[in-house]
Order: structure tokens, then sequence, then C-alpha cells
């Protein structure tokens, strides 16, 4: 999606719905990241966390804000390096337990 489009959409979203989002973003990371055939589908959602990322962290408290800057940057790596099996899975779990933390976070739970 349009880098624009999307934050377009996101913006119009309560802080809870745009952290909704970016956990099921993540959450689906967390599933394609084990299947090779999804490579270019998980760097996309990689810099599509990075992006909500980016615009719902000022919405939410200082300590949060914290966490939320540790992921992204997390996420840039996972980006950035080759992802050979073992690191794959790697990749699913911390993506699953951020996904995890931030659902809690936001209150949808």
């Amino acid at each position: 999606m349009e880098r624009r489009n999307l934050y377009e959409r996101f913006s119009g979203y309560e802080w809870p719905q745009q952290v909704g989002n970016l956990a099921s973003t993540l959450a689906r990371v967390s599933l394609l990241s084990t299947k090779l055939d999804y490579d270019k589908t998980l760097k996309d959602l990689l810099r599509e966390a990075t992006l909500l990322i980016e615009w719902c962290a000022p919405g939410g408290s200082p300590d949060l804000q914290k966490d939320l800057s540790f992921m992204q940057r997390e996420l840039l790596f996972w980006r950035n390096i080759s992802l050979e099996p073992e690191t794959r899975k790697l990749l699913s779990l911390r993506s699953r337990i951020m996904s995890d933390q931030l659902l809690e976070a936001s209150g949808l739970l």
C-alpha cells in the first residue's frame, strides 16, 4: 500500500486501534517469517510496522514510547539482515511477543 494512503487511513483511527493494527501487522510478521516464499511480503510488513510505530508512538505514555522506539529499531535490524532458518524462528518469536505486548498496552484485550 502506498505510504500516504496508509498514513491517511491509519491516522483516522483512535490510538488503541492504531496500536491494535500495529499488533496485527506484527502477528502477520510472526506467521510469515518462517515461510521462504513470502520474503518480499515479510520485508514489506517489517517496513509497514516501523511506519506504524512512528505514527502511533506520540499517543502513548513515555514508557510505551520508549518501548516502541526499541521495537522500531529491532524491526529495522530484522529488515536489513539476511534471514536464515534459525533467525527466522527468532523473528517469529520476537514479533509475536511484541504483538502480544502491544495488544495488552492498547487495552483491546
